[in-house]
């Protein structure tokens, strides 16, 4: 049997234990934008068949005893309760297996950004949270004391002369969202083209900015009053929020894709005819 079937096999078991986890058993739902307590993203979703779709294009020769251990293994994992981990451990392998076919280490690529999205971006949250989430308050209090006179912040707190007080906490950081932009960037870029190219990192940049002042200006807004939180982050404007952020995230990177493609077939086209 072919390498691919038993790895793409193995990569569907792997990825459904992994969902039926999260959302069958934790009860969670999709949220593209919210905080991580809410659960797995839409991305995930996305980018785990954007993974499978990429492993099936692949062209690996016979399967090994190696990949039939390793599958067996990695699947293991995450019947026991180590889904995250074992899909680490499937793009390790994948990034090994196919060092010679490029569908093969895109689809390792985008593995293993769902992973880093799922279970190791939260991890490092985790550690230093108390740093980030007072950036986070620094820059939106700095914001909201150009439109309020009279505002402030200190650690994460946000506070206006009207006695409204807003505290940043986890679900709020904008390390969620420069998380998920990175997911994004990479699912879009592998799905494009199964390789990295120079402004693809420039894209990824720009995106992840994007994402930064998105939540920023979100946390500035429900800072202002108690009207503008309750709409911004408990209403409406919650889920306009997350609708115009998540287009922007997936518009801008494909656009820039398909514009860089563009300007490098302008600019072959022009080389061809100089030379004739």
């Amino acid at each position: 049997m072919r390498a691919t079937k038993v790895l793409l096999a193995s990569g569907i078991a792997i990825f459904a234990i992994f969902f039926l986890d999260a959302f069958a058993l934790r009860g969670d739902s999709f949220d593209v934008i919210g905080g991580r307590s809410t659960g797995l993203r839409a991305f995930e979703f996305f980018g785990a068949v954007v993974s499978l779709y990429l492993l099936s294009r692949g062209r690996l020769g016979n399967a090994s005893l190696l990949d039939w251990f390793g599958c067996a293994s990695a699947i293991l994992a995450a019947s026991i309760g180590f889904a995250g981990s074992s899909i680490t451990l499937f793009a390790l392998y994948l990034f090994i297996r196919g060092r010679g076919d490029l569908s093969t280490k895109a689809a390792a690529t985008v593995a293993a950004a769902v992973a880093v999205q799922a279970v190791w971006a939260p991890l490092v949250f985790s550690k230093i949270s108390f740093v980030l989430l007072q950036i986070d308050a620094g820059v939106a209090g700095w914001l909201v004391s150009l439109f309020v006179p009279g505002a402030s912040w200190s650690g994460t707190v946000v506070s206006t002369p009207s006695g409204h007080d807003v505290v940043i906490i986890e679900g709020c950081a904008s390390f969620h969202n420069l998380s998920l932009a990175s997911l994004c960037w990479v699912t879009l870029s592998m799905l494009h083209r199964p390789y990295w190219v120079k402004s693809d990192f420039y894209i990824g940049l720009v995106a992840a900015l994007i994402q930064f002042g998105f939540n920023i200006c979100r946390l500035v807004l429900i800072s202002l009053s108690l009207p503008m939180y309750e709409f911004w982050h408990q209403g409406l404007g919650k889920h306009v929020f997350a609708a115009v952020a998540t287009a922007c995230a997936i518009i801008f990177v494909q656009v820039s894709l398909v514009r860089r493609d563009q300007r490098d077939f302008h600019k072959a086209g022009l080389r061809v005819a100089a030379i004739s």
